[in-house]
């Protein structure tokens, strides 16, 4: 079979009375500087579809390749293109197709997949063929929520950003006809799951979630996607926490466990699902040992040294050294790698005390070490330095 030229041809005779608005069937033939040229109605005559409207349908994914067929609109017939073609649009019929679909989810309360095209701070925009969707800030799921704790507005429009171009699931939730304006809500289409989760819960529930925000005290943990809940930066840990970060990062597993339930109020913990280490240190360490330790930070009269895990030990200003020391910048910077020894511990009150001062270059205890160490008086002291300890750490 002979293939079809691509050749233009306007018929001056047997064309159809063209109205506008009026539905054709057509084929592209191919791509000219402005626009895309279409048989249609089995070359009755030649329309156009202009470049402006091929830009959008080709972001919308509409294939617009030579032969395709197409259903199109005409565009007032009285008005040509400069070449004499007839303005034609695919546009209008497929806003006409989105327009009932949409209205047919809304009354259905159906979920349906949308594709943000731009963002504001007030939240995603979708433009389905000319109609415009919004999903507002508030509509978005805790895990796409963009939390900021300073309310950075540049941040804030980053995150957005960040979602242009990625599928979303969501639920259409308010119309507005006149403006062909739809208001959708991705909270919404979570609604059947976040209705089970809440269903289940009891204390001594263990949920697996992703971590979905950080602030300074708090880490927001997402269940299923769709409900978001805060753990306590106490119940992050058995250790200190010196930065909340380190505990966990956005999009990070996480498994969290319902430790309480009053008056709506849940409280969960993730270091209950651990290790406790306080559990083994009494028994497997003993006043006189000597670490490896990491100076995580210091204040005028104490540093903080990591020593097990996430376990934190105090150093007083007193024992960095042998020499009078009157700042521990002196004697350490912070991630500065040390040996410790251990002159303190108290698993009640989780309270570690350490020394650097009677270690020698070689990480060895020095020979000169005094055995009034071990004498009434000194121990009386050590407990007055582990209620130092204590208050230093609260």
């Amino acid at each position: 079979m002979a293939k079809k030229t691509t050749a233009v041809v306007q018929h001056q005779f047997d064309v159809p009375l063209i109205k506008e608005g009026q539905k054709v069937k057509g084929t592209i033939l191919h791509e000219i500087e402005n626009g895309i040229l279409v048989d249609c109605e089995s070359w009755a005559f030649t329309g156009i579809i202009l470049s402006k409207e091929t830009k959008e349908l080709k972001k919308s994914w509409v294939d617009l390749n030579d032969w395709v067929e197409l259903e199109l609109e005409i565009i007032n017939p009285a008005v040509r293109h400069e070449d004499g073609y007839y303005i034609v649009s695919v546009t209008r019929l497929l806003q006409y197709d989105v327009w009932k679909k949409v209205i047919d989810e809304f009354e259905k309360d159906t979920i349906i997949t949308v594709v943000p095209t731009e963002a504001n701070l007030g939240g995603l925009l979708i433009d389905m063929h000319g109609i415009k969707g919004f999903i507002p800030l508030s509509q978005l799921a805790p895990i796409h929520y963009p939390r900021v704790e300073d309310g950075d507005q540049e941040i804030i429009f980053d995150k957005l950003l960040a979602l242009v171009g990625q599928e979303i699931k969501v639920r259409v939730i308010n119309i507005d006809e006149e403006e062909k304006r739809i208001i959708m809500s991705e909270r919404e289409a979570l609604r059947e799951e976040r209705e089970e989760v809440l269903a289940n819960l009891e204390v001594g529930k263990i949920f697996d979630g992703v971590v979905s925000g950080i602030s300074s005290y708090w880490l927001f943990v997402t269940i299923w996607w769709t409900v978001e809940w805060l753990v306590h930066i106490s119940e992050l840990t058995y250790g200190h926490v010196n930065d909340i970060e380190w505990l966990g990062h956005i999009w990070e597993k996480m498994q969290v466990k319902v430790i309480g339930l009053d008056n709506g109020k849940i409280s969960l913990s993730a270091k209950q699902l651990k290790w406790d280490p306080w559990a083994e240190l009494p028994t497997k360490y003993k006043v006189w040992d000597i670490f490896d330790g990491t100076v995580i930070r210091f204040v005028p009269y104490w540093v903080f040294v990591r020593v097990f895990d996430d376990i934190n030990g105090l150093v007083h200003l007193s024992e960095l050294s042998d020499k009078s020391v009157n700042n521990p910048n002196e004697v350490v910077k912070n991630w500065q790698k040390v040996k410790v020894k251990l002159i303190l511990i108290d698993p009640v009150r989780r309270k570690i005390g350490l020394s650097m001062k009677w270690i020698d270059e070689n990480g060895n205890l020095k020979p000169e070490v005094s055995s009034a160490l071990k004498a009434p008086a000194k121990k009386k002291s050590l407990a007055e330095v582990a209620e130092m300890v204590e208050k230093e750490d609260n």
